[in-house]
């Protein structure tokens, strides 16, 4: 937080209302923003930038990234307060250059789109089109987006480890399923293949393919 307040400070005019990066109030929040998002790690007194955080500074304009950017902004918003500046004109100058940006670095390059590239936990194959399925942060899914729900059986959310049984072609039990009475039970799902299925979202008819199956009760032991 000393660092962030000291960055820039000496492209600062003396009257500035605030100098560094941040502010008191946001600094804090600003280093945990960063810590959140992985771009930065905590190793006892030390706050240590991550491999995506590297990356991220590397793709960065050096605009961006720079504390300067700060400097001319607080001196210009200084000179806005005396009068010394229109606030228009201080807002073109801000529009100019984000626009200037847009149209600088509006495409990745290939080599920056691998450098982000996650490697994706292949789950099974599609028994839709074939393709891959794989682990993302809401589920499975298919990554040819066929319309493939590999994710749900019934309502019910499955595993990693169900949703690989089920592509193979395995029985898997799901348990707490709800009955029409609302009652709880057992079940083992048996996959039979795929099947169509729609629903209506938002007033618009969805299609796509589930997964086929029958149902096996578990015997319960007489006591």
């Amino acid at each position: 937080m000393s660092a962030m307040e000291r960055a820039g400070s000496e492209d600062m005019g003396d009257d500035v209302e605030r100098k560094g990066l941040g502010t008191p109030a946001t600094r804090a929040d600003i280093i945990e923003k960063l810590v959140k998002d992985g771009f930065v790690k905590r190793e006892k007194k030390q706050m240590i930038p991550t491999e995506d955080g590297m990356k991220l500074i590397t793709v960065l304009p050096d605009v961006v990234k720079s504390p300067k950017l700060t400097a001319d902004w607080e001196n210009a918003l200084t000179l806005v307060s005396k009068g010394e500046l229109e606030r228009d004109s201080f807002m073109e100058d801000i529009v100019a250059m984000v626009k200037e940006l847009i149209h600088t670095y509006h495409e990745v390059s290939s080599e920056q789109k691998e450098m982000f590239a996650q490697e994706q936990e292949v789950l099974g194959k599609c028994p839709n089109c074939g393709g891959q399925v794989a682990k993302g942060k809401y589920g499975a899914y298919c990554v040819n987006k066929c319309g493939m729900n590999v994710s749900r059986i019934m309502g019910v959310s499955l595993s990693d480890e169900q949703v690989r049984n089920v592509l193979a072609g395995k029985k898997i039990l799901l348990k707490g399923l709800t009955s029409k009475m609302g009652k709880k039970y057992d079940a083992y799902i048996i996959p039979l293949g795929i099947e169509d299925y729609s629903y209506t979202k938002d007033g618009e008819a969805k299609f796509g393919k589930q997964f086929k199956f029958s149902l096996d009760f578990p015997k319960h032991k007489k006591k």
